[in-house]
């Protein structure tokens, strides 16, 4: 008897072993209830770059609203859908505008999205167009008015984030503009194709399967909604961050990451934020854009 596919169960590879848990547990709940929220400690610079070295990032599908960065280095701890556990993120994306024959609308484009934790990295990548890499990223260190966050590849450290809460923000008005305009997270969900055979080998890696954007909204809370979400708690500041540019010795696999953002230098900070909130983690409203 070979393996059967339950046309109701999501599949992850391997598919070998039967459906994922990742969204459905073995008891039956799966990622369309309501999990307990996680409890997120967020250090958070937007700043300005060079509008002619990022729009060379962005896919024709999207124009570029600013030449806005906003890097968000995020602790996600006590989450449900992992039964309390925890891993950290930093969330890089840039303002864009999407226009097509039915979508029109604002949004975040995520460039990239580090993780320390692998599961997470396959379970929302492919799957929704997330573009999610490795990488080490430990605790935020807190020391009085200093935040400080530091992320890094094969021991090589590309990013050093600090906030000061002492300092005001430098544009607060056009911080919060940019968060309030967007519609929610987009992404450009690209996966390279497979050769027929006797094809030039090339054609695993230059001929996508699938390219094509995407959007996850901006949550709303349900009306059945069981669990209590705090009041976020903000601290707008002023910062900075530094990007260190690799070698192809520092860095052989993501390289290229590492150095693009290093080109994405500081022109001026808008403003920097310590965050305290809840997360739903209900991401299984992510589509198409069209």
């Amino acid at each position: 008897m070979s393996l059967i596919f339950d046309p109701n169960k999501a599949y992850v590879m391997p598919v070998f072993f039967g459906p994922t848990w990742m969204q459905q547990q073995p008891g039956g709940k799966d990622m369309t209830d309501h999990f307990q929220p996680g409890v997120v400690n967020v250090a958070s610079i937007t700043y300005e770059t060079d509008r002619e070295v990022l729009e060379k990032m962005i896919p024709d599908c999207y124009t570029l609203n600013d030449p806005f960065v906003n890097v968000s280095v995020c602790e996600f701890t006590n989450l449900g859908w992992l039964n309390g556990k925890t891993y950290n993120l930093i969330n890089v994306n840039v303002p864009v505008h999407f226009k097509g024959e039915r979508d029109d609308l604002d949004g975040d484009l995520v460039l990239v999205m580090f993780e320390n934790h692998t599961d997470p990295i396959i379970g929302g990548r492919d799957t929704m167009g997330y573009s999610k890499i490795y990488c080490d990223i430990p605790p935020i260190q807190h020391n009085d008015n200093k935040y400080i966050a530091l992320a890094s590849a094969w021991n090589f450290q590309f990013m050093k984030l600090t906030l000061d809460t002492s300092k005001p923000a430098q544009d607060l008005q056009t911080l919060i503009h940019n968060e309030v305009r967007s519609a929610g997270k987009m992404h450009y969900k690209y996966i390279p194709g497979v050769m027929e055979y006797g094809e030039d080998p090339f054609h695993n890696f230059t001929t996508p399967s699938i390219a094509y954007p995407t959007i996850l909204p901006k949550w709303v809370k349900p009306d059945d909604y069981p669990y209590p979400i705090r009041k976020p708690e903000i601290t707008f500041c002023d910062g900075t961050i530094e990007w260190f540019e690799p070698t192809w010795e520092d860095w052989p696999t993501f390289g290229n990451v590492g150095a693009g953002l290093a080109s994405l230098k500081v022109k001026r900070v808008l403003g920097c934020k310590q965050l305290v909130y809840d997360e739903p983690c209900e991401y299984i409203t992510c589509y198409r854009l069209r």
